[in-house]
């Protein structure tokens, strides 16, 4: 079973001024996400299930048919496939997301990901040979 460690996962620029690292699996996809005070999420729609974790900062966000709301840290908010939602990050903020079924428009992160796994694996070996 692969284990990951966000630290060593690369981040980079998943939309402007929004960075991530990302683990994919077979049905999810979850992200660890950085985003600065004053960005805004546009609204938009996804094809499968998004949940927010937020670990810190504060984000208001606006979910089709709803009052806005603010979700800071310690909060979790599920937005159903086909739900628009969008917000404005009131704080410099960290979230984790999660996808089921994991995103597509992420995919191009896969072959990042399988080269990660193999360094790491074969930096493994090489400890392993070492004692």
């Amino acid at each position: 079973m692969p284990m990951y460690r966000w630290s060593d996962l690369e981040e980079v620029e998943l939309n402007p001024l929004i960075y991530g690292r990302i683990v994919e699996v077979p049905n999810a996809m979850v992200a660890r996400i950085r985003a600065p005070k004053g960005n805004s999420l546009n609204m938009h729609v996804h094809d499968f299930d998004q949940v927010t974790n937020m670990v810190s900062g504060k984000i208001r966000w606006h979910i089709d048919g709803e009052e806005p709301r603010i979700c800071e840290a310690g909060d979790v908010m599920w937005m159903p496939a086909g739900v628009a939602h969008g917000g404005e990050v009131l704080e410099d903020c960290e979230y984790i997301d999660v996808f089921a079924p994991g995103r597509q428009d992420f995919g191009w992160y896969k072959q990042r990901m399988e080269e990660h796994e193999a360094k790491r694996a074969s930096k493994l070996r090489e400890m392993d040979e070492v004692k």
